[in-house]
């Protein structure tokens, strides 16, 4: 490792102590609780989690009642988080694990329901202490901020070598909690660099979208509400079809 490499180990272990924010998957950080977090943690901030997440394990307080749940009573615990397909995915890698499927690597993990690659490395170092880098929103503002200052059009991969070649081997899960807290604090100052990154789109606006009818329909199903009814009320509305259509293929409403 150059100085470079060394004075930015440096430099993150003392963010790390000095930003350090406490969470309850940090406190216990169990595959069940990890796992649970990374996929809440896709698109919603820290602050809104924290509250989610001590609701949702107080509910299920382990992977094998998770898994045991109807997925509408999965749903209803869910609400407030949007992006519900998150919560069907949480949903069958439970069952997933449960039913037996390996989860000792990072291949396994990417083979459960909705974890993909990035997902799979935070669980493999926040979970099993295993060195494995990957890339996310935080982790991404801190690399380009330090190495790749001035730059446009930074594509992950690139990001990913100097990840490799800086991370700290043997305290991987302090490590990537440290840019992660730095990460948050960088942002906080307008220095996210987002734009940055080749692989930046801005999210676009939910008042008025089909996302937004989609989290309508669907909290007024796991409500109890007939499916008669949400139709009556909602059908005049141009986006309804489409959005009902969707629910039903994305298996969040029993077709019938």
């Amino acid at each position: 490792m150059n100085d470079k490499d060394s004075r930015f180990q440096a430099l993150i272990h003392q963010k790390g102590r000095e930003l350090y924010r406490p969470m309850p998957w940090r406190d216990q950080p169990t595959l069940y609780y990890v796992l649970v977090s990374e996929l809440m943690l896709q698109q919603t901030q820290v602050a809104r989690v924290l509250t989610k997440f001590g609701e949702f394990t107080a509910k299920f307080p382990d992977i094998e009642s998770l898994a045991a749940a109807e997925l509408t009573e999965v749903l209803r615990a869910w609400q407030g988080l949007g992006y519900n397909r998150r919560a069907q995915y949480l949903h069958r890698a439970s069952q997933a694990i449960v039913a037996g499927a390996p989860v000792a690597t990072l291949d396994d993990l990417v083979e459960l329901p909705g974890i993909g690659i990035n997902t799979a490395g935070a669980i493999m170092n926040y979970a099993y202490q295993v060195p494995t880098p990957f890339i996310e929103t935080n982790i991404r503002t801190v690399y380009l901020n330090h190495f790749f200052a001035g730059q446009t059009a930074v594509a992950d991969r690139d990001i990913l070598t100097v990840v490799e070649q800086t991370m700290d081997q043997a305290n991987p899960r302090q490590w990537f909690w440290a840019l992660m807290d730095y990460g948050s604090e960088l942002k906080s100052q307008g220095k996210g660099k987002l734009s940055a990154s080749r692989h930046y789109t801005k999210q676009s606006q939910f008042t008025g979208s089909l996302r937004q009818m989609r989290g309508e329909i669907l909290r007024r199903y796991i409500g109890g509400q007939p499916l008669a009814e949400i139709t009556a009320e909602l059908q005049d509305d141009p986006r309804f079809a489409a959005a009902l259509d969707g629910l039903r293929r994305d298996g969040l409403i029993a077709v019938k």
